[in-house]
């Protein structure tokens, strides 16, 4: 993808006819840079999505961001960053069927066919979702977000009527949180934030301070059992949230680590429990695999029943029915042009700041 210097404003008229995109990008030394580049190529499992949203992940790209700010470097590439965004498809690959030009459609970047912070971008045919008629475009920025929360309860391995734990309350958090609710598991959703317990009490989840004793909570409501599964949704430097999590989770249940916590774990706690440790990767079996992300070739039904994409399908069947709501999630929108603005509200002001959105 070459970058190129669009000065005037009638040079910019004319790169837009070339095929000139604004896209954003982290540079060696961690600042948030716009530059005008060439629309990426088509491939012929892919599509091209002309963006209207694209939803900043407060988590991973800030997290990518500190480290180059922690260890500067000009002479580093850019990189890439964002990967769930809403749009309108302007080119469908040839091999690519149920999907044409003009569909409203929510997206999953992936490393394999680019769809982040940019204007166009190629997505694999498996990552790309139509819109159903009444979920509108700024709900559906939250397609790659909401593939990896369905994942993360999906790891969680809950059946009707047992107990989840969800340990933070980001917009990731917020989304399982609802996820949980909205199936019928008994959901409990913590975090330091009063604000942020506010809005997923206002979405129906039931929500308790981590300021308070959480763990004699889970015993009472559960008999003294604890909970079936606890889904670790948090960025911490300490292995606090992984130990808490062991307090509240019954014999041979399961933990769930979404978010990033150090895991020096209490090895008498965890033998005590026997419970079961494990990792969410992304939205579900085929991400970073290229030839299911950019080349096609889907897993089969009967063998894979919940792969990558079919989260997706999901997440957008609960916007669509109303299971589940993300509107409320939405505190700041920017244009793209002012995406460094955008981050530092992120990174400045992380307590009042929940879902950016960057329009196009």
């Amino acid at each position: 993808m070459k970058v190129r210097d669009v000065g005037n404003r009638e040079q910019a008229r004319n790169a837009v006819e070339q095929g000139i995109m604004k896209q954003v990008f982290i540079d060696g030394t961690g600042q948030i840079v716009v530059k005008e580049v060439e629309e990426p190529q088509l491939y012929d499992n892919c599509v091209l999505s002309k963006t209207a949203y694209s939803l900043i992940s407060t988590g991973t790209e800030t997290m990518g961001v500190m480290a180059r700010r922690k260890n500067p470097d000009p002479n580093r590439p850019d990189s890439n960053c964002g990967y769930s965004n809403s749009g309108v498809l302007v080119k469908v690959g040839k091999n690519v069927k149920g999907l044409s030009p003009g569909d409203r459609v929510g997206n999953y970047g992936s490393p394999s066919a680019f769809g982040g912070h940019a204007g166009v971008c190629c997505i694999g045919k498996n990552l790309c979702v139509k819109l159903p008629e009444g979920v509108e475009l700024k709900e559906a920025a939250f397609t790659g977000l909401g593939g990896i929360a369905i994942q993360a309860v999906r790891r969680a391995n809950l059946t009707f009527g047992e107990t989840a734990v969800i340990m933070g309350l980001g917009v990731l958090g917020q989304l399982i949180a609802r996820i949980c609710n909205a199936v019928g598991y008994r959901t409990l959703a913590t975090d330091f934030l009063q604000s942020r317990l506010e809005i997923a009490a206002a979405a129906g989840v039931k929500t308790m301070s981590a300021n308070e004793d959480v763990p004699s909570y889970v015993s009472d409501i559960t008999e003294g059992q604890g909970a079936d599964a606890v889904l670790v949704v948090v960025a911490s430097e300490s292995s606090e949230p992984v130990n808490q999590a062991l307090k509240m989770v019954r014999f041979g249940g399961r933990i769930v680590m979404v978010g990033v916590a150090r895991m020096e774990i209490d090895r008498s706690l965890f033998f005590a429990k026997e419970a079961d440790f494990v990792i969410s990767r992304a939205a579900g079996p085929g991400r970073y695999d290229p030839s299911y992300e950019r080349d096609g070739l889907d897993m089969p039904y009967p063998f894979v029943r919940w792969t990558e994409g079919r989260n997706l399908k999901e997440f957008i069947r609960l916007l669509a029915e109303r299971r589940i709501r993300v509107d409320d999630l939405i505190t700041h929108e920017y244009p793209v042009e002012k995406a460094a603005e955008a981050y530092e509200q992120v990174l400045s002001r992380p307590q009042e700041t929940l879902g950016v959105l960057l329009k196009y």
